[in-house]
């Protein structure tokens, strides 16, 4: 077992059979790079090789329901989209998976027009499964509402009044055009590159519009105009470029509220935090297609 074993992993471990065994077994313990507030391990032992998943602890503000991520994780674990679940307990922010095998795709990866297109392949994939009645769904206007209603949240660099203005157009502008399983929160760190792509953190997961799901990556990773067509295109889904120019906008403004309330804007890596604030700047009756 590790020297520094993190106190809330030796205790989550603890809490089920298969966590005990892996203990006693004095497992090998590293720390993965992970989000803002989680803390993620890859714990292997005799019991196996999983990776274990300590929540951050503010839920309530961020909009996480961690019953509504067992579901969703269970369900395209067993299609292939997630590794398998070993252990949840959704009342402590816990999650146990198997480990998989692959490289956790960089930023500078994803940007290549062939992670591009098997990004947008794949997520096509996800798109298609039929829609099991018992995940969440997720709805835009009420994610929002959220976020912008939150008391006691610092201000961050873009005001809310400011944010709220740019939100009023691009939702006015916008018209879902479908509802699929959607992971929500696709940024890089959430990609692992083996013989496919798996998809890790489905916090945010749940039945929602796909072009929301496009609309993330596009905002993380700062996507040109030749990048969205590379991976729109491998998509095939029918968005219009109205339609891709607002939601890139929701989504930017719903990325810098999430930024304010779990301060984390130093979090961003390098650029971005410059490429968002420069796009949340223009008006979005100037904004480009």
């Amino acid at each position: 077992m590790s020297a520094a074993l993190d106190p809330r992993l030796e205790a989550a471990l603890g809490a089920f059979a298969a966590g005990r065994d892996a203990l006693a077994a004095r497992p090998v313990v590293a720390e993965l790079t992970a989000g803002a507030l989680n803390r993620v391990y890859r714990v292997t032992s005799g019991a196996g090789d999983w990776v274990v998943r300590l929540g951050g602890g503010a839920d309530a503000n961020l909009a996480i329901n961690r019953v509504a991520e067992r579901q969703i994780h269970a369900i395209v674990a067993e299609l292939g989209f997630a590794p398998k679940i070993v252990h949840a307990a959704p009342a402590a922010g816990l999650l146990v998976t198997e480990f998989v095998a692959g490289a956790q795709v960089t930023r500078e990866r994803l940007r290549e027009p062939e992670m591009l297109r098997q990004l947008g392949a794949r997520l096509a994939e996800l798109h298609r499964v039929p829609v099991p009645r018992t995940v969440r769904r997720i709805d835009v206007h009420d994610v929002l509402l959220h976020y912008l209603e939150l008391d006691g949240v610092p201000p961050g660099p873009v005001s809310r009044e400011d944010l709220a203005s740019r939100l009023r157009w691009s939702l006015a502008n916008y018209r879902q055009i479908g509802a699929a399983l959607c992971h929500n929160d696709l940024h890089h760190r959430n990609l692992l590159a083996g013989a496919g792509l798996v998809f890790v953190d489905w916090e945010y997961g749940g039945v929602g519009d796909p072009l929301f799901e496009l609309a993330a990556i596009i905002g993380y990773h700062d996507l040109d105009a030749t990048q969205r067509v590379e991976l729109l295109t491998a998509h095939g889904g029918p968005f219009r470029p109205d339609d891709v120019t607002a939601m890139c906008l929701v989504f930017d403004c719903l990325h810098a509220l999430w930024l304010d309330t779990a301060g984390a804007w130093g979090s961003l890596e390098a650029g971005q935090r410059d490429a968002l604030l420069a796009r949340l700047a223009i008006d979005p009756a100037d904004r480009e297609e």
